[in-house]
């Protein structure tokens, strides 16, 4: 009976021992290539030429639009296996703007990347376009950023797999010149002088621009025989950087001096040209100031001498006369 019992033993461990091992070398079967999870990670970077935003961006003008070149490559060791499975399909890649500074816009276009996937472990990229707008009075000269981000979506089923990405990056430019100017006749720009006066004319010039700015002041178009004097270059300071932003100007014009009756008209037309204080090579359109002067009336140049010389001798000749006269007596 007891040696019964020990064959059952015997045999019970046996079993035991035998679905342990059955199940151990199902287990590392199971685990095996055949079912082995293979995936690999995306690297996404935007490539650009720097040169298109060296340009300053000009605020309140069209769009710069940079063209990109967004580059996808895989990374990881089961890369090969798993574009040998999933070659050709379309990898997708969300494009957004994610940081912008006050006073500008920025888009990215088209928002939806489809980039198909090489058949080799290989860097493919595609085109894409970024516009950037300033609406504001943002610093002259003033470095600005426009961060791009890139969402690539999750690629595969569970045992081939492309992991999700997300990617930032920076597209750096810098705030252009801008200039904007505005004048005020402080006492008009109409005069009516006689030919022997000075028509004086002043006004206010005020910098509404981005950047501190020096205005140089030109006559450019006055008749023949006038003349004029004008200050050549006024510097004025910028609101946005809290500097002195007007100042008043003085403008002179003489109507011609020659002899006889005048009843002379001209139309003086005044160039002002914004320049950047900071960069002498950013200027603004110019804009051009009228001024209209009337000279009416004689002009007798030395006539009052001439007056002045006739009553001396009017007056000393009688004299002289009588004395002349005085010494013919004495001498008879």
């Amino acid at each position: 009976m007891i040696k019964k019992f020990q064959k059952i033993k015997i045999v019970i461990i046996f079993l035991i021992f035998f679905g342990s091992t059955f199940f151990s070398i199902s287990s590392v079967v199971k685990s095996g290539p055949l079912d082995q999870i293979y995936e690999c990670t995306p690297y996404i970077v935007i490539d650009y030429d720097r040169s298109l935003l060296q340009e300053p961006i000009i605020p309140f003008e069209k769009a710069k639009t940079i063209p990109l070149n967004v580059k996808l490559q895989l990374l990881g060791p089961s890369v090969d296996i798993v574009l040998a499975k999933i070659s050709g399909t379309e990898f997708i890649v969300d494009m957004s703007i994610t940081e912008v500074p006050d006073g500008c816009q920025a888009s990215v276009t088209p928002p939806i990347l489809l980039i198909p996937l090489p058949k080799e472990n290989t860097i493919v990229s595609v085109n894409a376009t970024i516009s950037i707008t300033i609406n504001q009075y943002l610093p002259v000269r003033s470095q600005e950023n426009v961060a791009v981000r890139m969402n690539s979506r999750r690629l595969g089923q569970i045992a081939t797999l492309i992991k999700p990405g997300n990617f930032t990056q920076d597209i750096p430019f810098v705030v252009g010149y801008y200039s904007q100017l505005s004048f005020n006749y402080i006492d008009g720009n109409v005069r009516n002088i006689s030919p022997d006066e000075t028509a004086d004319f002043n006004f206010k010039i005020q910098n509404w621009g981005n950047g501190a700015t020096k205005v140089i002041s030109e006559v450019v178009d006055i008749p023949d025989g006038w003349t004029s004097e004008i200050v050549y270059s006024t510097i004025l300071g910028s609101e946005l950087i809290g500097n002195f932003s007007d100042k008043s100007i003085s403008l002179r014009v003489k109507p011609p001096v020659d002899f006889g009756y005048h009843e002379d008209r001209a139309i003086i037309k005044v160039s002002m040209t914004p320049i950047s204080i900071e960069n002498p090579d950013y200027r603004g359109e110019p804009h051009y100031l009228y001024f209209i002067v009337q000279s009416k009336g004689f002009f007798t140049p030395g006539f009052e001498f001439s007056i002045m010389l006739f009553a001396f001798i009017f007056i000393l000749f009688p004299i002289l006369k009588k004395k002349s006269k005085i010494k013919e007596g004495g001498e008879k």
